[in-house]
């Protein structure tokens, strides 16, 4: 069995804040300053961060901004 059905819409993968906080990961913003910035705790932050990484199947941000990329969840300037 699957843990979950494949997701054929990328932009539905992430929550609105899950992304927005990968798109600070992606500025390179490290996690006390998205904390910061969004005036969450760091905790908050700590939680997103691990449901993207669960949804995009990525070990780290690196990973996490790559497959992001790929899928066109995020897009290039």
């Amino acid at each position: 069995l699957q843990k979950s059905l494949p997701n054929n819409d990328p932009e539905g993968l992430l929550s609105k804040r899950e992304l927005e906080i990968l798109t600070l990961l992606a500025e390179g913003l490290a996690k006390k300053e998205i904390r910061n910035q969004l005036k969450v705790s760091y905790s908050t932050v700590d939680k997103h961060v691990s449901h993207i990484y669960e949804k995009l199947e990525a070990p780290n941000a690196p990973a996490a901004i790559s497959k992001a990329y790929r899928k066109g969840i995020l897009k290039a300037d």
